[in-house]
């Protein structure tokens, strides 16, 4: 697992098209943030392919595991490949994804990634760009300085606006992600478009090399507030 300036859980973001989900850029559930996985880093990945809750092609009948490496490279570059189904539920294929964060974060600069996934064939290329930025960026900076509250930790707050890509159709992303403990952080984040998805995920940081994410997921178009998905993501962390 790798941390951001104020402890942010590196895992891989998922694109969703209706009910199925493939692995992606470092990010929060459903989008891609900013963060990367470090230099001499690997982040092996699994989680489930179908998100579906209910009917016959529910996860629990059809779990589609679907594999992730993403790797930390020179420059402020990561780089992964997953293989996940270009034809669910079988005809498994490889696509890559690259990301790289072009601005790092300061006071009153947001960090700043651009990106492109699904680079493979079967699937729709998708490029992307994002911004994060803590909330309390100041405050977590200025305490680093005050030797006598070196021991009260601020928690890490921050905020992802962006665009994504795929094909002809560009879609808004939004997302929030919210530092509760040192083993706990809170995420929420939503992609537009009618077959995208509004989620909201718990993340357990186990320790510096192991993570696990459960998320809700509401299909934009869902009439009511009803939970119309469930992703899990399992992140062990290698480093070299």
């Amino acid at each position: 697992m790798a941390y951001g300036s104020v402890g942010a859980v590196v895992c891989a973001a998922t694109l969703l098209t209706a009910g199925r989900a493939a692995a992606g850029p470092t990010g929060l559930a459903v989008i891609p943030t900013t963060d990367l996985v470090r230099f001499r880093q690997v982040n092996a990945i699994l989680q489930n392919g179908n998100t579906q809750i209910d009917g016959r092609h529910a996860f629990f009948h059809d779990l589609e595991p679907t594999p992730q490496i993403e790797a930390g490279l020179p420059h402020d570059v990561e780089a992964g490949v997953d293989v996940t189904p270009s034809n669910p539920p079988n005809d498994y294929r490889p696509f890559f994804n690259v990301k790289w964060t072009m601005l790092a974060e300061s006071y009153r600069v947001p960090a700043v990634a651009v990106g492109a996934t699904q680079l493979g064939p079967g699937f729709t290329p998708a490029g992307f760009a994002v911004a994060s930025k803590t909330l309390n960026y100041d405050a977590i900076a200025y305490q680093k300085f005050r030797a006598h509250h070196r021991n009260l930790r601020l928690r890490g707050i921050r905020v992802h606006a962006g665009f994504l890509e795929a094909g002809d159709r560009a879609h808004a992303i939004l997302g929030l992600d919210a530092e509760i403990s040192d083993h706990f952080v809170l995420w929420s984040d939503w992609i537009s478009g009618a077959k995208n998805s509004l989620s909201l995920a718990g993340v357990v940081v186990i320790d510096a090399q192991n993570s696990l994410f459960v998320a809700l997921l509401r299909e934009n178009d869902a009439h009511g507030g009803n939970v119309t998905g469930i992703l899990f993501n399992v992140t062990h962390t290698f480093d070299f």
